[in-house]
């Protein structure tokens, strides 16, 4: 019996020295710089919003959080390369739902996004803007909905190809509101909007850093966003739910690490995350980028990638897409 004690108190110690040893590490780190992996290239959206977290973040921590471009497969190249990093803090990613959540229905990866990452903090979400032409004959939701359906077929919206953003968006539309229209490839937002603009396709749903411009210039209508509820960067432009509730299909980002990071350095990290959304000159470049703060605990925020992996995988199905 003895023995047995001693074998007891030698489980209680290690334990102990274990938690011990997790708080040490999580209060000491980092000791040096970090780096955050953003999957797209520099100078877009998700890397611009990367970047201020990621200077927010070195002043907090007080280490340099450097960001590393790693492009290529709609994001999966740079996700996957956080996906096999060290679990030790000092790689981290900055992805957004197309690595974390969209791409797993449209795409074969290299990486399981419901397995293979710790979720630290969601930082933004962003709608997509339903637009159309001033002159178009319908000026509001309500109106656009009536007329596609006389005209069935007869409408052309913009994407950014099979499984964008855009192309779920009008495919949901198209599913919930009866409405059927042709999807038209571009390479990008701006080419698409030129041509809203100038008559040669009906519509478009764009995020909204993108036809905020030409919203306030005039040149397009703003018809409804793709968010469940209104915009605060649109609050007079109504959620298309208001007409099709249940609808939303919209983008957003966070800050992960690769699986088995500690849950010391977790909290740490999403402690700082938060403490650095009170900057007022983050929310205000976050603003300016039409993104809104979303901030929410690592358990809330791995809850919500796998939600919104259920969610695009209706969304594929619906739109028809093929897994390449």
């Amino acid at each position: 019996m003895k023995g047995l004690g001693r074998l007891q108190t030698a489980i209680v110690s290690a334990v102990l020295m274990l938690g011990i040893g997790h708080a040490s590490a999580g209060d000491a780190y980092p000791t040096r710089p970090i780096t955050m992996i953003v999957p797209f290239a520099a100078g877009g959206n998700n890397d611009v919003s990367g970047r201020v977290l990621a200077t927010k973040l070195g002043e907090i921590l007080g280490q340099p959080v450097v960001v590393e471009n790693r492009t290529g497969a709609g994001g999966a190249i740079g996700a996957g390369a956080v996906a096999t990093a060290a679990p030790d803090g000092y790689t981290l990613g900055f992805l957004s739902s197309g690595p974390l959540a969209a791409n797993v229905s449209i795409s074969k990866l290299s990486y399981d996004p419901r397995k293979d990452f710790t979720a630290i903090a969601r930082f933004t979400v962003s709608p997509s803007v339903l637009v159309v032409a001033p002159s178009f004959p319908a000026q509001t939701l309500e109106a656009f909905i009536a007329y596609g359906k006389q005209k069935p077929g007869e409408l052309n919206y913009g994407t950014a190809g099979q499984g964008s953003s855009p192309h779920l968006a009008g495919a949901l539309f198209e599913s919930m509101s009866g409405v059927a229209m042709m999807p038209i490839a571009y390479k990008g937002g701006a080419p698409a909007l030129t041509d809203v603009m100038s008559g040669q396709i009906e519509t478009a749903f764009n995020p909204i850093l993108e036809v905020m411009p030409q919203v306030n210039a005039g040149k397009l209508k703003a018809l409804a966003v793709t968010t469940t509820t209104r915009s605060s960067l649109l609050p007079d432009v109504p959620a298309i739910s208001e007409q099709l509730p249940g609808f939303e299909v919209l983008t957003w980002n966070g800050l992960v690490g690769p699986a088995g990071l500690s849950p010391a350095i977790v909290e740490k990290l999403n402690s700082a995350v938060r403490e650095a959304i009170k900057d007022p000159s983050v929310l205000a470049r976050l603003k300016e980028l039409g993104l809104e703060v979303a901030i929410s605990s690592p358990t809330e925020f791995q809850a919500y990638i796998d939600e919104q992996i259920e969610h695009f995988a209706k969304l594929a199905r619906i739109a028809k897409v093929e897994i390449n």
